[in-house]
């Protein structure tokens, strides 16, 4: 059996409507993004984040995560007064920690006051932490793979490219939902998880897929969640995924009954997390919490085989 090690598996946590990010003071001249970084070849994204004042340490940029996660080592290092317990749901299951709270976090001109942040450890995360979508709120995070940098800025005053496809999306628990999507021609929610580097779909996208004889063939696998436990799977290729105008080819998805498919209220409908291994084969892509749309930039070709990803119409399956 194979065994994948998660940048860090969706976490999504029980308790507390998210503290929202605030600018602190006026708009940076000629709408500068709060934050550009650039992240390292293993797929991990990650920005400099200050804690009261104190750092930076380079949180992992998780959209798949509902709230902002910090390390017990770094936790401990800054003494940051424990709160309460609770439960958080990862990749694997249910876990219990503690929460501590946190005064201020900063990255680039955005300050989140006042929130409290779940606590694991440090190996299990391979980061200080996770920048959550409770600091993304009404934010705009733009990935340009070609150059590997990342840009996190106002939603509203964004500059937008026009060669960009836009694909619409709803929300659900913070998360965006990408609309009219299908895999293998089997209509699926799709969320887009910066956190994880492998695609997860549900059972029921897995079962809907046999049933009407659409299925990959499939190979026993495991994935290692930010909590350190194990999920268990099947990992096939999926043909083809389609978002809107755009088809991807070939796509590697692990089939596994992961709990935040039942917290997202997906269980029974056919869902799909989108990991960083079928992100990356775009040129850029920008996620907009404050629009509820995502832009995807296709290559010109001297990057990706275009066999591999596609607008529509070059060899989409019927419905």
């Amino acid at each position: 059996m194979e065994r994948l090690r998660s940048i860090a598996a969706l976490t999504l946590l029980t308790f507390a409507l998210p503290a929202m990010a605030q600018d602190e003071g006026p708009s940076p001249p000629d709408d500068i993004p709060a934050i550009v970084r650039t992240f390292p070849s293993d797929d991990r994204m990650t920005i400099p984040i200050h804690i009261d004042g104190k750092g930076p340490w380079n949180f992992i940029v998780d959209t798949g995560s509902q709230r902002t996660v910090i390390s017990r080592d770094l936790a401990e290092r800054l003494a940051l007064p424990a709160r309460q317990s609770v439960t958080i749901i990862g990749m694997a299951g249910k876990a219990q920690t503690r929460t501590v709270a946190v005064p201020r976090l900063q990255y680039g001109n955005v300050i989140v006051d006042n929130i409290e942040a779940p606590v694991l450890e440090a190996d299990h995360l391979g980061a200080p932490g996770l920048l959550g979508l409770d600091s993304l709120h009404s934010r705009r995070l733009l990935i340009n793979f070609r150059t590997s940098r990342m840009e996190i800025g106002n939603s509203r005053r964004a500059w937008r490219d026009p060669d960009a496809i836009i694909v619409e999306a709803r929300r659900r628990k913070g998360q965006l939902i990408l609309l009219h999507s299908d895999a293998n021609g089997t209509k699926v929610n799709i969320i887009l998880d910066t956190g994880t580097r492998l695609s997860v779909g549900n059972l029921a996208l897995m079962d809907k897929l046999i049933r009407k004889k659409r299925a990959p063939g499939l190979a026993p696998v495991s994935l290692l969640s930010v909590t350190g436990e194990m999920l268990d799977g099947l990992l096939g290729r999926v043909r083809q995924i389609r978002m809107g105008p755009i088809v991807m080819k070939d796509l590697l998805v692990m089939f596994a009954d992961a709990p935040p498919f039942a917290e997202l209220g997906l269980q029974d409908r056919p869902a799909l997390l989108l990991g960083m291994d079928a992100l990356q084969t775009f040129d850029r892509i920008a996620i907009d919490f404050g629009r509820g749309k995502v832009d995807f930039l296709l290559p010109d070709g001297s990057a990706l085989d275009r066999q591999q990803l596609a607008a529509k119409g070059d060899d989409a399956i019927p419905r």
